[in-house]
């Protein structure tokens, strides 16, 4: 894993499947690892003033900036003809996204110095944080391979419900219907996983840590750190097990593909050899009958030969013993011996292999 030295993640090879379900994702952490990536979150603070911050913070300051401006000097843009905005001060353009940070004036230094804190802290540890182009304002993670869409937002509550948490003489609050929602001053963040196509059918992990007024989200960045990070390794188990148990169906379905495929294989084989069968025993009275053809021929080639030996003309001999010759070539290609032994043998190994 890239990022900050002491993220060190053990080999999830080394442990089985039924291990790896029953696994926090932090306890695939080192156990060295483990200690100081702990006391780095421990360690985490959001400074109250801060210089510098990140170039994101800063467009979404100058966007927001715009954006009032411009909806201040064009308020009925809609109405008006577009020669009568051509001289305006400020330009009429579309929105460009920004972070997506929910929140009120009031609370927006404060939430600068988280999401400046939460930039920081995931850059550390090899993630980043970034805005996506276009109009809708959204915050993207991408940490440990995986995205996460991110939301800084602050909670709306009635106003009666305001009234009712704080001390009426310490407000100043005009007169306003009691149901209108107004902001509470207390922040929540989301984090919620982005899934690709592949895993359309999967279900997104999400975190969400809101504040309250004696646990701010400055006293909860160490924890949402740490549990973004148990989250990641969370989905890389989830992966890394879905990816086993693949590959463990895959050689199931081949294995089984094999045993069906040597079933053809046998009944093919049985079937050739019931037919080489058939054809060899519907053969049997053609071999019997070349069989005793051969027999007869040979018998009828050695009455030949005794004559030939009582004959004195050396001519006629001659030529009887040629005659001899056929006779005994066509007795050797009416036997159906070697062709049976070819057949039974051809039958047999086919039948045995």
């Amino acid at each position: 894993m890239g990022g900050y030295s002491f993220i060190e993640v053990k080999d999830m090879r080394n442990y089985s499947i039924d291990q790896l379900k029953e696994i926090d994702g932090i306890g695939l952490l080192t156990p060295q690892s483990k200690v100081k990536f702990q006391k780095w979150c421990r360690d985490l603070q959001i400074v109250k003033q801060n210089k510098y911050l990140h170039p994101l913070i800063i467009e979404y300051q100058n966007e927001v900036a715009y954006r009032k401006t411009r909806d201040e000097e064009h308020k009925f843009r809609d109405a008006l003809e577009p020669y009568m905005l051509r001289n305006s001060k400020v330009e009429n353009r579309r929105n460009k996204a920004i972070l997506s940070m929910y929140i009120s004036e009031k609370q927006a230094n404060r939430s600068y110095r988280i999401i400046n804190c939460l930039i920081n802290a995931v850059g550390e540890l090899g993630g980043t944080i970034y805005v996506s182009s276009g109009e809708q304002d959204n915050t993207r993670m991408r940490f440990l391979d995986h995205e996460f869409s991110i939301s800084l937002t602050e909670i709306m509550v009635k106003l009666r419900s305001l009234l009712s948490n704080q001390q009426s003489d310490n407000m100043n609050i005009s007169i306003r219907p009691m149901y209108e929602k107004v902001p509470s001053g207390l922040l929540t963040i989301e984090f919620k996983e982005i899934l690709g196509y592949a895993d359309r059918n999967k279900s997104a992990k999400s975190l969400c840590f809101v504040e309250t007024l004696d646990r701010p989200l400055e006293k909860q960045m160490g924890e949402i750190i740490n549990d973004l990070l148990k989250i990641a390794l969370d989905i890389d188990v989830a992966s890394h097990i879905a990816d086993r148990e693949y590959e463990i169906k895959q050689k199931e379905q081949e294995r089984l593909y094999e045993i069906e495929e040597a079933k053809k294989q046998a009944i093919k084989k049985l079937e050739e050899y019931n037919i080489r069968k058939q054809h060899l025993t519907q053969n049997i009275e053609n071999q019997m009958e070349n069989w005793f053809k051969a027999q007869k021929l040979r018998d009828y080639a050695e009455e030949l030969e005794s004559f030939v030996s009582t004959a004195s003309d050396e001519t006629t001999k001659k030529l009887l013993n040629t005659y001899i010759n056929f006779v005994r070539q066509k007795a050797n290609k009416c036997d159906p011996v070697k062709n049976i032994l070819n057949d039974v043998k051809d039958l047999e190994s086919e039948f045995s292999g």
